[in-house]
């Protein structure tokens, strides 16, 4: 019983630091990014880096109360309606089609394999 334990033990430590690694890689790719986007976006993508977000209701207040006497639902509604309208030529997504493998496209460096944790 106690050497299934560590085990499990030493399996949870294997994936955790796998897991460390893997954030700081993609961290870094993060910050390379915005070092190479401009410093006009550094602010917002600093933001996105840490989790924080803006409430975006605030900001959709001014254009309901301007708009549709502040009710945001009715904003919501009327923004919704005009893109249907402006898509509405467009034939509808086949769904029957294969569905996009993100694992086909992801980059090594973010994929841990068996063989690492074992």
């Amino acid at each position: 019983m106690s050497g299934d334990l560590n085990q499990a033990n030493i399996l949870r430590n294997k994936v955790n630091r796998a897991a460390s690694k893997l954030k700081y890689n993609f961290y870094q790719t993060q910050i390379a990014a915005m070092h190479e986007s401009g410093s006009h976006d550094w602010c917002k993508h600093m933001k996105t880096i840490m989790g924080l977000k803006t409430n975006g209701k605030s900001c959709m207040q001014g254009l309901a109360n301007k708009t549709t006497d502040g009710d945001c639902g009715l904003l919501t509604n009327t923004m919704n309606d005009f893109f249907v309208s402006v898509s509405d030529h467009l034939p509808r997504l086949n769904k029957s089609h294969k569905v996009f493998d993100v694992n086909e496209e992801l980059p090594d460096q973010y994929v841990i394999s068996v063989c690492t944790i074992f």
